[in-house]
């Protein structure tokens, strides 16, 4: 299959060609090569054939700029999918491994993929989720912060503190403090 890595647009004013793959339409390649072979043997008019070369190549790039958006699409997809299910998931002790597992791709795969899509690590995204939903609990609501750790899928409070410390530069209990600061400054 023609494939890309990359999460970058080709530009439209190139020709894109593989140096291997297969092609969703090998057949609409083989008609333009043989009316380029008919034209060679019936009328060996040369401007007349590189035309039709360039027919070829242009049927060839279009069917791989095909592959590649589908390709990409389909990467651009499973990005959302992770993060889906992050969110569905973020009150458990998320593993890489798992979530690959649970893709069926590999973990330095899916991995790589996210950090193209995110500009940071899917360990990263999964802490940041975490912390996300903890700074609502504690602005919201009076619930023990071994509460909240356990509920996010910290297996204690001091796991669940250095993560959030590492996210904000601040203690879940002083993160708390300072919100309600700012909450009756704002009253």
């Amino acid at each position: 299959h023609v494939t890309s890595d990359s999460a970058v647009p080709l530009p439209q004013d190139f020709l894109h060609i593989p140096v291997t793959g297969t092609l969703p339409a090998p057949e609409r390649l083989i008609i333009l090569m043989k009316q380029l072979q008919d034209s060679e043997k019936r009328y060996k008019d040369a401007v007349l054939n590189r035309y039709l070369c360039s027919s070829i190549l242009g049927e060839l790039s279009a069917q791989c700029r095909h592959l590649f958006c589908k390709n990409r699409h389909q990467k651009e997809q499973l990005y959302h999918d992770i993060l889906d299910y992050i969110s569905w998931h973020i009150q458990e002790n998320l593993r890489i491994g798992e979530i690959a597992e649970h893709f069926g791709y590999n973990e330095k795969y899916l991995t790589t993929l996210f950090k193209q899509y995110a500009g940071i690590s899917l360990k990263q995204q999964i802490l940041q989720s975490k912390t996300d939903v903890a700074k609502s609990f504690l602005s919201e609501t009076t619930q023990p912060i071994s509460q909240i750790a356990y509920s996010l899928g910290f297996s204690d409070a001091h796991n669940f503190s250095n993560a959030f410390r590492k996210q904000t530069e601040l203690s879940p209990s002083e993160y708390r403090a300072g919100y309600t600061m700012h909450s009756i400054f704002q009253k």
